[in-house]
């Protein structure tokens, strides 16, 4: 049996980020993935520059388009296009773009085993093992970097209440000339599916179309799927690679580490219930957890506390967010799309957020920054608010 100073369980953006940050600390580290690698991965494939600018490594050769636009509709109606003068979104394929950060890894030293899916977890007081079909390796801490309802979340009792949101979607091909109509443009569709939204996103020779809500309309995703393949007007076209995925949401205050265990990313909840983005938290949480594993290796006995002091000071607080702009979303979603539509100050301030430039947000949210205060609240007063801030 091998040992190691930490094993990862799940080679996604999570775990191949916390391997490589381990790697260039010169902390013995293995991944496992119960896939072959590089693998398909269900997912939008949209990477906010902030994003990718947590990275200190470029990610432009695995990028497919670069968005620098968002048309947005209502009830998939015609809707209004939003264009920026820098770029908002990377698009990409998960496959090339977790190998990317897979490799990054083995390059900094990290041991990555592809094809192991791990079937069990035993944890003591000062260390762990990891079993799969073919062996089992030793850690003195285990992460869980392996997604929703993991095998590491499981066995340590771990997000049992968890709050699930779903999503369907597929790699949808078509015509050369139908393809570029979405370049550089994405599309989000507010009002089809209730709390949720639907999504067009351009790729090098595809479009990945999709829809996503909260558990509570999973059983209508499919004719929503359906309803906006259909207005889209895609000529001939063939779908490839149709699944569901989960989407995980933490609450505030779950424990997401245990002993000398701990979650990252989506095994963590750590997704943005509004919006669905998950890479961001998966990357950030993997550099939160790192100096926190680094210093429990040397001391006398193991505690990862500190790492999720750190998750609650740091990206619990925008979590909250997503969550109380979700719940008004859904009571409200005409007003996002309202509000999106008639007001520049919102947009740039969107940007902003998905450039991960704070001092932007503050500069263009001015005299409505009381409006973003209220929309924690709920509707009430929020009219009054958008016609005293001008945002309208």
């Amino acid at each position: 049996m091998r040992s190691y100073d930490v094993i990862i369980v799940g080679a996604g953006p999570a775990g191949a980020t916390l391997g490589y940050e381990l790697a260039k600390r010169e902390i013995e580290t293995l991944i496992l993935e119960g896939k072959e690698l590089p693998r398909y991965k269900a997912c939008a494939g949209g990477i906010t520059v902030r994003a990718a600018k947590l990275l200190d490594f470029d990610i432009a050769p695995v990028v497919e388009q670069t968005i620098t636009g968002i048309r947005i509709t209502y009830k998939l109606g015609k809707g209004c296009l939003r264009q920026y003068d820098k770029p908002i979104v990377y698009m990409v394929m998960r496959d090339k773009f977790d190998y990317l950060l897979v490799q990054k890894a083995q390059d900094a030293g990290a041991e990555v085993c592809a094809g192991q899916k791990v079937n069990r977890i035993q944890t003591a007081s000062d260390w762990a093992i990891a079993s799969t079909p073919t062996g089992e390796f030793k850690g003195r801490i285990i992460v869980g970097a392996d997604g929703t309802n993991g095998i590491v979340a499981r066995s340590l009792g771990l997000m049992r209440d968890i709050e699930p949101g779903m999503a369907i979607a597929a790699e949808v091909f078509v015509a050369d000339g139908v393809l570029e109509r979405w370049s550089a443009i994405a599309t989000v569709d507010f009002g089809s599916v209730r709390g949720g939204y639907g999504w067009v996103f351009p790729k090098g020779d595809h479009l990945s179309i999709g829809v996503g809500g909260p558990i509570q309309v999973v059983r209508n995703l499919k004719p929503c799927y359906e309803r906006l393949l259909s207005s889209l007007d895609l000529g001939g076209y063939k779908v490839s690679k149709f699944s569901g995925h989960p989407v995980p949401v933490c609450r505030a205050k779950m424990a997401i580490q245990r002993g000398n265990a701990l979650l990252l990313g989506d095994a963590a909840g750590l997704v943005h219930s509004l919006i669905g983005e998950g890479v961001y938290y998966a990357i950030r949480s993997a550099q939160l957890a790192a100096p926190v594993i680094a210093e429990a290796l040397r001391a006398e006995s193991i505690n990862l506390y500190d790492y999720e002091q750190a998750v609650n000071r740091e990206l619990m607080p925008g979590l909250r967010r997503g969550r109380a702009l979700s719940r008004l979303h859904y009571r409200s979603p005409y007003l996002y799309f309202h509000l999106f539509k008639r007001s520049e100050r919102l947009w740039r301030v969107v940007c902003c957020l998905l450039r991960g430039e704070e001092g932007g947000v503050k500069q263009e949210l001015g005299p409505a920054l009381p409006l973003f205060k209220l929309l924690h609240l709920g509707l009430k007063g929020v009219d009054n608010a958008l016609s005293w801030s001008g945002i309208r």
